[in-house]
C-alpha cells in the first residue's frame, strides 16, 4: 500500500529547501537596524546634554593627518570617504546592480497539489484506479529576448547611478575646494591685517615724535590711535569669517568643526584655460549628468523594445502527476493503480491592443523627454562653463593688474607719504590715505584670487574633469598687443598630448575615447575609472 502523504511530505521539503536558505545582512544594514533599535529606546531629545550617552552625539574626531596648514587636496580624500551624500549614491549604485540578477531571472514556479482523502467521492477510473493526490508543477517563460532586454535596461540602469555617484564626488570636491578657499582669504586677511596694525603702530610712534617736537598737533596721534582701534574691530570681524570658514570646511569633511584646519601660506592656482570651445568638448565627454542622460535614453530604447515584446504570448510549460491506487478503487479487478504522468501548454493571448500600443507609446514618450532632457542639460551646460570661464579669466587679469602695476604704484605712493610725513612735507590725512589705499589692495587681491579658485573650482564641476589633467595651452597674443604681458601657464610634461589640440589616432586623448570614454575620480588625479564598480563595503 503507497503511502501518498509521505511522498507529499518529501517533494514539498525538496522544493521549499532551497527558499529556506538566506544571505547574511551587510555590516552597514545590521549598524542600521542597531541605530534605529537604540533611537526607538533612547531617542536623541531625551539625552541630556551630562548624560553618559551624550558622547555619542559628539562630533567625529579629526585625523592628526589634516591638523594644521594642509594643501586642498589632504580634504578631498577624507570628504570623499565621509560624505553621507556620496555614500548614500554609493549604495544606491549596488542597489541597482542587485536588481540584474533579479530582472534577468525567471519568475518562481509554481507548485499546486490536490488531496482527495474521501476515496467514494474522490475521481475513479476503471482502468486506473482511485486518484488520492495529484501534483503540478508549472513555469511560466517570457517571449524570447525578454530577459535579456530586461537585464540591458537594468545595466543602463546602473550607467545612471553610477553618473550619480560620480556627481556626487565631483561636487563633494568643489565644495571642498571652495570651503578650502574661504578659508585661505580669511586666513590671508587676518595676516594682512595683523602686519598692517604693527605698520599703523608706527604712525603712532611717528605722530608722536612729531608732537613732542611742535611739527604737528595732537590730533594725528588720535587719529593714529583710532586707526590701530578700526583695525582691531576689523581683526574681531575677520575672526569670526575665520571660525564659520573653518566650520564650513569641517562640514564637507565631516570632522569636529572645532578642529584646526589651516590652508597653506600661499596658495597655487591653476591656470585659466584659454580655449572655451575645448572646455565644452571635454564637458560632453565627461560631465556626468550629461553621460547619466545617455544611459538613460539608452535604456529607454530598452523599455520601448519590452513594451514590443507584450504583443507576443509568455508561455507556460507545466508537468501534472497523478498518483493512482488499486485500494479503495472502485473497480478494483480493472483499475491497474498505475500513476499517470501528463504534460501541458499554456499561454496568454494579447489581444488587448489598445493597452499594448499604449504602452509602446509611453516609452517611446519617455525615450523622447530623456533626449530632451539631454538636450536642456547641455545647453545648460554650455552656459554654465562660459560664465565661469568668463568670471576665472577676468579674475586672472585683475590679479595681473593688481600685481603688475597698481600694488606696486600704491606701495611707491605710501613710501613717499611716508618720509614726506616725517619731513613735514605733508599732513597725517595724505599718509593715513595712502596706507588705506594700500591695505585695501592686498585685501582685494586676496580676494580675488580666493574668487579665481572658487571659479576654477566650479569650472571643474561643471565640465566633469580636473583643469590640471587637462592644462591650458598658451593664450594667443596679437603681433602688436599693449596689453600688460601675462606669465604663461606651464606646458604639458613631456610625451602628454597637448590639452588643446585634437589626438591623433596614435595618441588619443585620454578624456575623449569616444563610446567608451573613462572618468578620472577627483580624488586621484592619475588615476582612471576602470569600469568597474565601487564597493561600498
Amino acid at each position: 500500500m503507497k503511502r501518498p502523504g509521505i511522498a507529499r511530505v518529501i517533494v514539498t521539503l525538496l522544493l521549499g529547501a532551497p527558499g529556506c536558505v538566506q544571505p547574511a545582512s551587510r555590516p552597514e544594514y545590521i549598524e542600521v537596524v542597531q541605530n534605529l533599535q537604540y533611537a526607538a529606546h533612547r531617542p536623541p531629545e531625551s539625552v541630556r546634554p551630562d548624560d553618559p550617552d551624550a558622547a555619542a552625539l559628539d562630533p567625529a574626531p579629526t585625523p592628526p593627518d589634516l591638523l594644521g596648514p594642509q594643501p586642498v587636496d589632504a580634504y578631498i580624500p577624507q570628504a570623499l570617504r565621509e560624505n553621507r551624500t556620496v555614500q548614500a549614491a554609493r549604495f544606491n549604485l549596488l542597489a541597482l546592480k542587485a536588481r540584474i540578477p533579479q530582472v534577468t531571472a525567471l519568475d518562481d514556479p509554481i507548485v499546486s497539489n490536490t488531496i482527495y482523502p474521501i476515496p467514494s467521492v474522490a475521481p475513479q477510473y476503471s482502468l486506473m484506479g482511485y486518484n488520492p493526490y495529484n501534483l503540478l508543477i508549472a513555469q511560466q517563460f517570457p517571449w524570447c529576448g525578454t530577459l535579456c532586454l530586461r537585464g540591458q535596461a537594468a545595466e543602463k540602469d546602473v550607467e545612471v547611478a553610477l553618473a550619480e555617484l560620480a556627481a556626487a564626488e565631483l561636487t563633494v570636491v568643489a565644495d571642498v575646494k571652495r570651503a578650502y578657499y574661504d578659508l585661505y582669504f580669511n586666513e590671508q586677511a587676518a595676516k594682512i591685517l595683523g602686519d598692517n596694525r604693527k605698520l599703523a603702530v608706527d604712525f603712532i610712534t611717528i605722530a608722536k615724535a612729531r608732537y613732542a617736537t611742535g611739527n604737528t598737533g595732537q590730533q594725528d596721534v588720535l587719529r593714529a590711535e583710532v586707526v590701530v582701534t578700526d583695525l582691531d574691530r576689523e581683526l574681531l570681524r575677520v575672526s569670526q569669517g575665520l571660525a564659520t570658514a573653518r566650520a564650513d570646511l569641517a562640514q564637507q569633511a565631516h570632522v569636529n568643526p572645532e578642529s584646526d584646519l589651516r590652508t597653506l601660506a600661499s596658495m597655487p592656482i591653476n591656470g585659466v584655460p584659454a580655449e572655451v570651445e575645448r572646455l565644452y568638448r571635454l564637458a560632453v565627454a565627461t560631465r556626468p549628468e550629461l553621460k547619466g542622460r545617455l544611459a538613460a535614453i539608452a535604456r529607454d530604447e530598452r523599455a520601448v523594445e519590452l513594451a514590443r515584446k507584450r504583443y507576443y504570448p509568455n508561455v507556460t510549460l507545466g508537468l501534472s502527476y497523478m498518483d493512482m491506487e488499486k485500494t479503495n478503487a472502485v473497480t478494483p479487478k480493472t483499475a491497474s493503480g498505475m500513476p499517470n504522468v501528463g504534460l501541458f501548454v499554456g499561454f496568454n493571448l494579447p489581444v488587448y491592443q489598445k493597452k499594448l500600443a499604449a504602452g509602446v507609446a509611453e516609452a517611446e514618450a519617455r525615450a523622447i523627454a530623456d533626449a530632451k532632457l539631454y538636450d536642456a542639460e547641455r545647453d545648460s551646460t554650455y552656459r554654465e562653463i562660459k560664465d565661469l570661464w568668463t568670471q576665472a579669466k577676468t579674475q586672472r587679469d585683475i590679479i595681473e593688474l593688481f600685481r603688475a602695476s597698481i600694488l606696486p604704484k600704491s606701495v611707491q605712493a605710501l613710501e613717499a607719504a611716508t618720509s614726506d610725513y616725517q619731513a613735514g612735507n605733508v599732513d597725517y590725512v595724505t599718509l593715513i590715505t595712502a596706507w588705506r589705499e594700500v591695505l585695501q589692495i592686498q585685501l582685494q587681491i586676496a580676494q580675488v584670487e580666493t574668487e579665481l579658485g572658487k571659479a576654477l573650482a566650479s569650472l571643474e564641476r561643471a565640465v566633469g574633469v580636473q583643469l590640471n589633467q587637462h592644462p591650458p595651452g598658451p593664450p594667443p597674443t596679437a603681433p602688436n598687443s599693449t596689453a600688460i604681458p601675462i606669465p604663461a601657464p606651464q606646458p604639458p610634461a613631456a610625451g602628454a598630448a597637448s590639452p588643446f589640440r585634437r589626438p591623433s589616432p596614435a595618441n588619443p586623448d585620454p578624456a575623449v575615447e569616444g563610446p567608451n570614454m573613462k572618468r578620472v575620480p577627483p580624488s586621484r588625479p592619475n588615476a582612471t575609472l576602470n569600469g568597474k564598480l565601487p564597493n561600498a563595503g
